[in-house]
Order: C-alpha cells, then sequence, then structure tokens
C-alpha cells in the first residue's frame, strides 16, 4: 500500500486529475459499464493458452520435411520449395498440404487439452494473389513471389475457412501473424527467403508495402469475431528503422480501420530487446490502442544455453525464483501492464544441457522439469503463450512437438486450470456472487480503513468509487468464467487494457475526477480476488 500512497499522494497534493481525462475519451465507442462483455470481447482479452500452427502456410523444412523432398537448393526456403516443384506442381502440393495438415481431429484435441487460441503463421504471398481488391492484389508486384503468385491465389480462401472459421466452431481464438515480408524482416529462412539477408529494411518502398499489406489484412481479420489480434512481423531485425516503422504502422491501421481499430489488438515483436519495447507499449496503449508485446523464449540455442543443466534453466525461470529469466518476464508484465505473451517456446533443450542426467528416465523428469516451469512462469506474469509447435513430421519429438510434450508428460495433459475449476462443478453463479459481496465488504473496509489512518485529508476520497470499481470486476470475472459454450471457464487476461477501458466507461458515465483511481483499484482487486476464489 506504500507505493499506492506514494503515486497517488502526488496526484492529491497537485489536484490533477490522471492523464486519460473525458476530453480524450469522446471518440471512443467504449462499452457501457451495464454491458456484460461480448464474445469477441472474450476472445481477445482471456488468457491465452495457445500453440503455433507452424509450417502449415509458411514452411519449414525441418517440421514438414516431405515438402522439401524436391526444393531447389538450399532447400531450406519456401522460395526453394517453389523453384525446385515449379509453379504447376507446388500450387498442387501446397493446397493438399493446406487442406489437410490441421484436421478436425486436431481443433477436438485442442479444445480436450485446454488449447484456446492458437497462433497461425503467414506470409504476405498467402494474402495478397487472392484478394478480392485488384488494387491489393497488385501489392504482389516487385516482390521475389511476383512470379509464383498463381501458387497462392487460393491460400487466403483456404486460412478463413480452414483455420479461421474452423476455429471458430471450437470456439478457438486466431493470432494472425506475418511471418514474412517482402524482402524478409530477418536473416532466417522462415522468413521465407533462403539469401540469409534481411532486405526489407533495405528497401524502403517494401517497408512501405509491407504497412499497406497490413492494412488491408487487419480489415480483413477484423471481421471474425475470434481474430484476437495481427502480429505485425515476427522475429523482426532490431534496427534503428524498426521502432519508427511500427509508428507508421500502428497509426496506418487505426486511419485505415477507424473505430473498429480500437477492438482489433495488434501484437508486435520485442526483437529480443524486451526493457525497451516493454516501455514502447506501455507508452502508446491507451482505450484507443490495444497493444500487445511478443516475447520468444528459447534456451538451447547459444553457447550459454548449453552451458547450463535442465534444473538450471527451470530454476531461472520458476516463479519461485528471482532468476534472470523470471525477473525479466516479471519486468516485462509490470511496464506492460500484462499485456506481454509468449508468442513462441518450445521444452526443447541442447543436448548438453541433459548430458548429465545418467538414464532415459532422469532426461525426461530434467526436461518435464523445465517443460513445467515455463508453463508456470507464463501463467503467472503473461496474457497468453503459444508452444511451438503443435505436430512436426517424423519420430516424436518431446522438445519441439506439443503432442509429444502432453503425451511425455513433458507439458501438463490439461493447460487452462480455471476451466478445470468450472467443470468440477464447485462454483455456482449464487455462490460466486454471495463470495463477491463479502469480498468486497472487506476489500471496502481495509481501503477505507487504511486512507483514513494515512491521508492528511481523509474526507476528499471517494469510497464509493472503489466500491463501484470491485463490483464491476467481479461482474466482469463472472461474465468471462460463464461464458457460453466452450468460452466458458475463461479469465481475464490482458487485465492492463480491460481496466482501461472499463475505466473510460466510468468517467463517462460517473463523471471525472482525480479520484477515479480508486475505481481501479477496487477493479483490480475484484478480479484478483476472484480469480484466487475459483482457483
Amino acid at each position: 500500500m506504500k507505493k499506492i500512497q506514494s503515486k497517488f499522494e502526488k496526484v492529491l497534493e497537485k489536484g490533477e486529475a490522471p492523464a486519460t481525462r473525458m476530453d480524450s475519451l469522446s471518440g471512443i465507442n467504449l462499452l457501457p459499464l451495464a454491458q456484460p462483455p461480448s464474445s469477441r470481447h472474450v476472445y481477445r482479452f482471456r488468457k491465452q493458452h495457445g500453440v503455433n500452427l507452424g509450417s502449415w502456410f509458411t514452411l519449414e523444412n525441418w517440421l514438414t520435411p516431405s515438402l522439401f523432398q524436391h526444393a531447389a537448393e538450399p532447400k531450406s526456403s519456401e522460395m526453394d520449395v517453389l523453384r525446385g516443384l515449379g509453379p504447376q506442381r507446388a500450387k498442387s502440393v501446397l493446397e493438399n498440404h493446406w487442406a489437410h495438415f490441421i484436421d478436425e481431429g486436431d481443433w477436438n484435441w485442442l479444445v480436450e487439452h485446454g488449447i484456446n487460441t492458437v497462433r497461425i503463421p503467414i506470409s504476405y504471398y498467402h494474402f495478397l494473389p487472392g484478394h478480392h481488391d485488384p488494387e491489393v492484389r497488385q501489392l504482389m508486384q516487385g516482390t521475389e513471389y511476383e512470379s509464383f503468385a498463381n501458387v497462392y491465389v487460393n491460400a487466403w480462401k483456404c486460412i478463413v475457412s480452414n483455420a479461421i472459421q474452423a476455429a471458430h466452431e471450437h470456439q478457438i481464438g486466431v493470432l494472425i501473424d506475418l511471418h514474412a515480408a517482402p524482402g524478409a524482416q530477418n536473416t532466417d529462412s522462415h522468413s521465407g527467403l533462403s539469401g540469409g539477408k534481411a532486405g526489407l529494411w533495405d528497401s524502403k518502398e517494401y517497408q512501405r508495402r509491407t504497412v499497406q499489406i497490413l492494412v488491408a489484412m487487419a480489415k480483413e481479420i477484423g471481421k471474425y469475431d475470434n481474430v484476437v489480434g495481427l502480429e505485425l512481423l515476427n522475429e523482426p531485425k532490431n534496427n534503428n528503422r524498426l521502432m519508427s516503422w511500427y509508428d507508421e504502422a500502428i497509426e496506418a491501421i487505426h486511419n485505415g480501420l477507424g473505430p473498429q481499430a480500437e477492438e482489433l489488438p495488434i501484437y508486435i515483436s520485442d526483437a529480443w530487446d524486451t526493457n525497451w519495447y516493454s516501455k514502447f507499449v506501455n507508452n502508446h496503449s491507451n482505450p484507443e490502442s490495444f497493444l500487445v508485446l511478443d516475447h520468444h523464449l528459447y534456451r538451447c540455442f547459444t553457447t550459454q544455453d548449453q552451458g547450463k543443466s535442465a534444473s538450471q534453466h527451470a530454476g531461472e525461470v520458476h516463479p519461485s525464483n528471482n532468476g534472470p529469466s523470471a525477473s525479466m518476464l516479471a519486468n516485462a508484465s509490470k511496464e506492460t501492464q500484462g499485456s506481454i505473451i509468449i508468442g513462441e517456446w518450445s521444452a526443447a533443450l541442447n543436448p548438453a544441457s541433459l548430458s548429465s542426467y545418467s538414464d532415459h528416465e532422469s532426461k525426461l523428469a530434467a526436461q518435464r522439469e523445465w517443460g513445467h516451469a515455463q508453463w508456470e512462469a507464463y501463467e503467472q506474469w503473461c496474457a497468453g503463450w503459444f508452444f511451438w509447435t503443435l505436430k512436426k513430421e517424423g519420430g516424436s519429438d518431446r522438445g519441439w512437438c506439443y503432442y509429444t510434450a502432453v503425451e511425455q508428460g513433458v507439458l501438463p495433459a490439461q493447460v487452462d486450470r480455471l476451466k478445470v475449476a468450472l467443470v468440477s462443478g464447485r462454483h455456482s453463479d449464487d455462490s460466486l456472487r454471495e463470495r463477491g459481496q463479502m469480498e468486497k465488504q472487506s476489500a471496502t473496509q481495509a481501503h477505507v480503513e487504511w486512507w483514513n489512518q494515512h491521508s492528511s485529508n481523509p474526507n476528499e476520497f471517494e469510497h464509493w468509487r472503489f466500491e463501484e470499481g470491485f463490483n464491476q470486476g467481479w461482474e466482469d470475472s463472472m461474465a468471462f468464467f460463464f461464458a457460453s459454450g466452450v468460452l466458458c471457464g475463461s479469465v481475464i487476461g490482458f487485465l492492463g487494457q480491460w481496466k482501461r477501458l472499463r475505466t473510460g466507461a466510468h468517467r463517462r458515465e460517473r463523471g471525472d475526477s482525480k479520484m477515479v483511481w480508486e475505481f481501479e483499484h477496487g477493479f483490480e482487486q475484484a478480479i484478483k480476488k476472484f480469480q484466487g476464489s475459483v482457483m
């Protein structure tokens, strides 16, 4: 409470209201306080337990090597597949792959094991050729994939029907990730090219065109309730252009979508500069701009990674410890007000990190420790996480294949604790409402007594705002928890952004004041106490 006291006494002394004033909210389509969240809100604001559907569209040789059998050298990028097969054969092979790689059995399995969102890596050449607007289709001109445009004329239609709509039938959210931009945003072959050059950053035209592609893509995916957001670029090379390019892309999407832009979350990669881009997200987030930071956490590639055992890696990330990985996540979560996800992670380790374990069982136990430690950390500090990846060809792989990781116990068989609590039948609507009233009385009494004792002017407070904030937070939590169908059992994940929207509505409906922070404080307490009550 001392931190809260210090923060808000400065406001009280100056007689200033917080920065988000009513005049800045006049153009925002805020949800009325009495109106519960819609299914679209639940999809976009709930905690995301997810997997990547890697190599469904943007191809990677190590995941689907069968598609690279006849690829041209060096057989590492999707362009090599096209060059090796030729346009006609490539079109047949890829369309068959898109139609069958993920099927009804996969969607059902994901739901059964608590996965509620998928991240789907796609490339610009999957989106442009089949677009209904000829001006958008023309954005393919001059790109490396222009001569293969006909291969992809049905790709976007397939993404909509086989991915977005199929996911919706199972009430699974979809994060669309632009995995490859014109010229390539990084030097890796998963950006669509094998040249080892991040050519996007050498071309102002490619940078401008990528923004146009994202605007067009945002307009398309904004139609679907279960699309939880658009990720601007996967793992872009960090340089002195990236931040300003983010600014340009975000502004263009907001201008292009108008009021719809308030509802579509925009995800940005931290380019492994988490501290810097955590601040960027915090500074750019407001009720009109829902930004999310994406961090990818792997501990198997560097020499430093190889020098640590599986248990050491687990200890560094587990939330019960104050290790470097745990501290990084905690700090980023605090800076972004919870708007951070782990867009990619795995249970994989370099063999050197398992070399000290003598037999198969001890290696498995060590890898299980590593996988569970990550899961616990991401559940505590992140609004969502997406394992890389759901499936891959070849033998079992408990490090990289989600199916195998679950089957071998490296990850939990059920990753959604709240869904388990709901299904258990321990909680009813009436019992939780009664619990909410008890919690509100206790929290309000503690809040009022503390400020009566520690404030020089207790009479200037508006404690009714705290009570209303608590009521609102509890009711919203109930709405997420008892949502319809498979959406039930949801928990508010993006607390900071949801609080911004509800606080804006509170200002509009109940009047502005320098004491609005009391509403926010009650709101946050209610959501946290609700989650503790149902677990």
